[in-house]
């Protein structure tokens, strides 16, 4: 697949990362990020992912913003931007196999955490959206990658699938925008980001409209399981990649 040019293989891994996010509000870039490092470098998918992300996020928080747990939104977006600074240093400084590696065991515990605690009920104190959200803004600004922590607190509190879609959308669009402005400011937000950003638009909209309607057939019970099962075998592969790289 690596040997494709990248005008047709970025389109295509962002569209099944933007299916991915249509479908279940988060998760692009956990299936679409590891595919997109070994194409064009983690310095450049990085803030593509992010420009994406900003992009479905404004869509679905339109279509959505009734639904959103305000309270919780608030919480995880003020403690996100603090944590955000040192992800994007990380980034831009930190090593690069290192931060494979890293967001490997990420995709894989997370998953894991997911499928094997998906029958158990469990309930957390509000407060803990504040460590939550630090921890996303850290993973959002190095990786963006900030979904597994917002949706392990949105998992351990209890919210519906509609609350789930919707309130993850009012963290991205806040935290995606303060992501932009910082890798503008570090300088990662450069014309072949914009280029390959313009080139996959048109499957970012293909992708929502598909996505909606797979939603809305999925019975309540499955909607994380899906996903879960598919991130953990992609968590896998890029683990295995980086060992053998």
């Amino acid at each position: 697949m690596l040997t494709l040019p990248p005008e047709l293989l970025i389109p295509l891994i962002i569209f099944l990362g933007a299916l991915i996010y249509a479908t279940f509000g988060f998760g692009d870039a956990l299936f679409a990020m590891p595919l997109l490092t070994f194409v064009i470098g983690i310095k450049t998918a990085t803030p593509l992912m992010t420009l994406n992300g900003v992009t479905m996020a404004a869509i679905m928080f339109v279509k959505h913003y009734r639904d959103i747990d305000w309270k919780s939104a608030r919480r995880l977006v003020l403690a996100s931007l603090l944590g955000i600074p040192f992800g994007i240093y990380f980034l831009k400084h930190g090593n690069e196999q290192i931060t494979r590696a890293v967001l490997g065991m990420i995709i894989v515990g997370v998953s894991l955490y997911n499928l094997l605690s998906a029958k158990k009920n469990k309930h957390i104190h509000p407060r803990w959206a504040y460590l939550f959200g630090f921890v996303a803004g850290v993973l959002g600004g190095a990786f963006n990658t900030g979904g597994p922590s917002i949706v392990i607190f949105g998992t351990l509190s209890g919210w519906t699938q509609m609350q789930f879609v919707s309130t993850l959308q009012g963290y991205f669009l806040p935290s995606d925008c303060f992501i932009i402005i910082g890798h503008l400011a570090s300088g990662l937000l450069t014309k072949t980001v914009l280029y390959y950003y313009l080139l996959s638009i048109p499957s970012l909209i293909l992708a929502l409209m598909l996505g909606g309607k797979i939603r809305r057939r999925i019975p309540p019970g499955k909607f994380n399981t899906y996903i879960f099962v598919l991130l953990l075998a992609v968590g896998v592969f890029f683990l295995l990649r980086v060992l053998w790289s």
